[in-house]
């Protein structure tokens, strides 16, 4: 993803005191964020097709139901 630049080096770390040298941080590049984009709405129209022919089985996000 780095290499395709998707992604890039935060550089900032988002907490200081937890501090590990080895550990990187990356943010979404402009490119990566359309990337990201057009695959969500790929899997939107999946899922939508797959609804259509009745081929997800019945369940739901909500707590308790």
């Amino acid at each position: 993803m780095l290499a395709a630049g998707l992604i890039e080096e935060a550089g900032e770390k988002p907490d200081p005191t937890h501090s590990d040298e080895r550990r990187r941080y990356y943010r979404l590049t402009e490119l990566g964020r359309r990337a990201f984009t057009t695959e969500l709405q790929r899997y939107s129209q999946v899922v939508s097709i797959a609804r259509q022919r009745s081929l997800l089985p019945n369940f739901s996000l909500e707590l308790g139901l």
